[in-house]
């Protein structure tokens, strides 16, 4: 992917985006509350389905079943689900080769629409490709440079906030598909069932009282159907005006990422905001078709944070330990099942393990 370069991207004169943030995130929830064109119940952002989808398994089997949980044919064929811009799946035989098949939605005949939606094999390729990009958004919003160098909260709302973030992005390019856009459409539902599926075990996690989660799940789809409609409301809104989507930008991850911290920093915002318009073009102009129909998502470099100044123009001292916050080796990662217990995957072998890896 392209190396992320915040300096030659975005170069704008503005006042200090602290206080400028603030102003943006009241405006934007004003704007979002006049508008007639923002409707959060006709919005394309699913909510979370009632059960499981019938190709996958029992939830409640441990690691037999953890949240990259693969699809058995009759064979019982193991399928990977994470792919990022470093690591290419070995069984991109399991999907169909879109850019040059299946054509958009405008060509194919309602038997071709059908198939999709209900066929095994339909159900099978959008599954393997919603989980693909999820765990290629989920990788790319734990990297511990977030929480670190970034100075993000290791907290639940900062954390799916920033989870939020990078499955917009996705849905944003699926939305704007031209390869399959039938199918696209189909992803999105799928990638957001993931979505609360992972939403509903990271509740678990949190230790909150089981008869309560459904409440949290709610509580937190709503925080993210707003937070994406800002978004949606910020590059739409401000398309031709560079610095005020710019503010805008700022005072949604001033009110979502940073949770409302009045102590948050110009410089960590200016970053944050600015990788935020990278990688809307990024996603939506960058990215090969065919690295995004199988799942390969260059995200591009995380801006770097180091050398930041406070408001007052002193430099930061260096971050310690962050608490709560695991360091893991390559290419292990941290996951949950979905009854909410830790457990570390092998994005390369696909192996698993209750242990913390050394």
């Amino acid at each position: 992917g392209t190396p992320f370069d915040p300096v030659h991207l975005i170069i704008i004169a503005m006042p200090p985006l602290h206080d400028a943030a603030i102003a943006m995130g009241r405006r934007g929830w004003d704007a979002l509350r006049r508008s007639t064109s923002v409707n959060l119940q006709s919005m394309s952002y699913p909510a979370a389905s009632a059960s499981n989808h019938v190709l996958r398994g029992n939830a409640n089997n441990g690691l037999l079943t953890h949240r990259h949980r693969s699809i058995h044919t009759q064979q019982q064929t193991s399928v990977r689900c994470l792919s990022t811009s470093t690591s290419k799946s070995n069984n991109l035989n399991t999907t169909t080769n879109l850019t040059e098949s299946d054509g958009d939605a405008d060509n194919k005949s309602i038997f071709s629409k059908l198939w999709d939606k209900y066929s095994f094999e339909g159900q099978k390729k959008r599954i393997v490709l919603g989980e693909r990009l999820f765990r290629s958004a989920q990788y790319r919003a734990n990297d511990p440079r977030w929480f670190q160098e970034a100075r993000i909260p290791y907290e639940f709302r900062p954390r799916h906030a920033l989870l939020t973030m990078h499955v917009w992005f996705l849905h944003k390019r699926l939305l704007a598909d031209r390869v399959d856009s039938h199918l696209a459409l189909l992803v999105q539902e799928e990638l957001f069932d993931i979505l609360w599926n992972d939403t509903r075990a990271r509740i678990r996690a949190e230790g909150v009282n089981e008869l309560t989660v459904n409440k949290h799940l709610k509580d937190a789809q709503q925080l993210t159907f707003l937070h994406c409609t800002h978004y949606d409301h910020a590059f739409q809104e401000f398309a031709d005006d560079d610095p005020k989507r710019f503010q805008e930008i700022a005072g949604i991850v001033w009110t979502y990422v940073l949770n409302k911290d009045e102590e948050a920093y110009d410089a960590q915002l200016k970053r944050l905001a600015t990788y935020v318009e990278y990688q809307y073009v990024n996603l939506l102009q960058g990215v090969p078709d065919d690295y995004f129909w199988e799942g390969r998502i260059p995200w591009g470099d995380i801006p770097d944070f180091k050398d930041m100044k406070d408001n007052d123009g002193k430099e930061l001292e260096e971050m310690g330990d962050v608490p709560g916050l695991e360091i893991l080796p390559k290419p292990w990662m941290k996951t949950l099942t979905d009854a909410g217990e830790n457990y570390y995957w092998n994005t390369e072998t696909d192996q698993t393990s209750w242990k913390k890896p050394i």
